[in-house]
């Protein structure tokens, strides 16, 4: 009797199916949601341009800038930015641009500069040779993702998805219009905190949302959507940086926008799997109805009365299990050794993840060559990878995959270091370590959520997140490494990216596996991989 009740039970997914996953109505709203998804790709690379290093020397009594008698050089002739030829102590004419009115023996700091280029915030705040401050921008940025991410997630499940994909990307764009105003580094630099500390979830909110509208056949598709926004998205703000030449003109362009999507409170449909959690039923089964008759099916009446007594069911179960669960949640995470040591893996995992991944895009504009082109170049890149995502994970294993792009991503890294630099083989292999670090990452999303159990895989994924922004964080600070040995900073990558291949190894396999619903669930992946194991090696001997 049961077998044959569930033979019979509609779900919304079953809707969805009978909907279509590429409808006018889908389509109508993919194309509303990933445009904030442009926007977030923008917004995550700004900071790159904003404060890009520009073309100076020292000012000296001198105001001549072909009098190389005024600072030291290098090896190769090129003229020390930050240091200066002392002020020789004679005083014979007004005469001073003459090279005995400079000590070639003594070098000092530089206390002013003559700039040859305008177009970011080292001109405009005067920060020559303060490099620390540059860095300090990026950092200060992927800092403010560790409020954002809690944030929205809380708003998201609070005030609903729509509401939070529009709190976010107009936050987003109220604080970059101010921030293009800023009057002195130190208003830029809380403004470059704040606009991600609050508007830093976009793409987090996109992604739940268009995930909730969409059926089971739609999410890979809908996966790779935002991988490509995101990634024309970084393009977008390198092209418009190289043809504005102007940080303040930038912001105003690509943040204005991103204040008028506050009419998508009115434009964006609502998920209808959140209202259904929220009880509001009618308002949820009106946007399925809606959706019929845009994409023109034709749907049962009885499918919708039992998706509603199918949702009320779900929500009741729900509300019973939190009450469960919020009792020994607590207690359990505590006294279970294999969830801690997943969560610190995962953990490491992320982090490390995040500071290669965004280190080698920062440090590619520190690369020979035209600086734009550059960052073009490792951005798109990321394409093919995520394709590689889609083609291996299923066919060959989360684990496999995972850690082989990893020690790859490593052992490219650490040979670039010692290759030399500007060549076309050093390009081909800094290009490799980044596209096997984006297919490690990007997998890592799938891999760390298949080995939490379902009561705790949200919580446990958003711990591994906020640690990982530790990396992104520190990405930023990296090419200062190059001061002490040039290539120091993608070696720090690759030694990273190694230990995480061999991390990796030690977490299940979860391909072709049931998500684990519970802490019994979980452990049984770490048994039955041992056992496999353990049949492997019989069958050998």
């Amino acid at each position: 009797m049961d077998a044959e009740k569930s033979k019979t039970e509609v779900t919304v997914d079953d809707i969805l199916r009978l909907l279509g996953p590429f409808g006018r109505f889908n389509i109508l709203n993919y194309v509303l949601i990933l445009f904030p998804v442009l926007l977030s790709g923008i917004y995550s690379s700004v900071y790159n341009f904003e404060a890009l290093d520009l073309t100076y020397r020292c000012a000296t009594e001198c105001d001549d800038p072909a009098a190389n008698y005024t600072v030291p050089h290098d090896e190769n002739g090129v003229p020390a930015k930050c240091l200066r030829y002392a002020p020789a102590n004679i005083s014979l004419t007004n005469d001073t641009c003459s090279p005995h009115m400079f000590d070639n023996t003594t070098e000092i700091e530089c206390d002013s500069y003559i700039y040859f280029e305008d177009h970011s915030i080292v001109k405009e705040f005067n920060l020559g040779c303060q490099d620390w401050k540059r860095t300090l921008v990026g950092t200060v940025h992927n800092a403010g993702f560790f409020i954002s991410i809690p944030l929205v997630g809380l708003i998201s499940d609070r005030y609903g998805r729509r509401m939070a994909l529009v709190f976010a990307i107009v936050s987003s764009g109220i604080f970059g219009v101010i921030r293009a105003f800023s009057i002195n580094y130190e208003m830029f630099i809380v403004l470059e905190f704040l606009e991600p500390a609050l508007g830093g979830g976009v793409y987090t909110a996109c992604f739940v949302l268009a995930l909730e509208l969409v059926g089971p056949k739609g999410r890979v598709f809908v996966s790779l959507l935002f991988n490509t926004m995101f990634i024309l998205g970084g393009v977008t703000v390198t092209l418009l940086s190289w043809w504005l030449q102007s940080w303040r003109y930038l912001l105003l362009v690509i943040y204005t926008p991103a204040i008028f999507l506050l009419f998508y409170l009115f434009m964006l449909t609502e998920s209808f799997r959140w209202l259904f959690s929220k009880g509001r039923y009618e308002e949820g089964l009106n946007v399925l109805k809606k959706c019929e008759k845009i994409n023109n099916v034709v749907i049962p009446k009885d499918h919708y009365d039992q998706v509603e007594k199918h949702a009320i069911m779900q929500r009741d179960t729900r509300k019973f299990e939190a009450k469960e669960i919020n009792r020994s949640t607590f207690k359990q995470v505590l006294m279970s050794g294999m969830i801690w040591r997943r969560l610190m893996t995962c953990s490491f995992l992320w982090t490390s993840s995040t500071l290669v991944y965004y280190g080698l895009s920062i440090n590619a504009m520190e690369l020979s060559g035209n600086t734009y082109l550059n960052y073009i170049v490792v951005i798109i890149i990321e394409a093919p990878a995520n394709i590689c995502k889609l083609i291996f994970l299923d066919r060959f294993g989360r684990k496999r995959v995972i850690a082989t792009a990893f020690v790859l991503t490593g052992v490219i890294l650490v040979n670039y270091g010692f290759l030399p630099g500007g060549g076309n083989w050093s390009t081909v292999f800094y290009l490799g370590g980044k596209f096997f670090i984006t297919l490690a990452y990007n997998s890592l999303y799938i891999f760390a959520a298949e080995v939490f159990p379902t009561n705790y895989r949200t919580t446990l994924l958003a711990i591994c997140s906020t640690i990982g922004r530790i990396g992104s964080a520190v990405a930023p600070q990296t090419p200062l490494l190059a001061r002490y040995y040039e290539s120091l900073p993608t070696l720090v990558f690759g030694v990273m990216a190694a230990m995480s291949g061999f991390l990796v190894l030690t977490l299940p396999e979860t391909n072709n596996q049931k998500l684990p619903d519970s802490l019994k669930e979980a452990q049984d992946l770490d048994r039955r991989e041992r056992d496999d194991k353990i049949d492997n090696s019989t069958n050998k001997s």
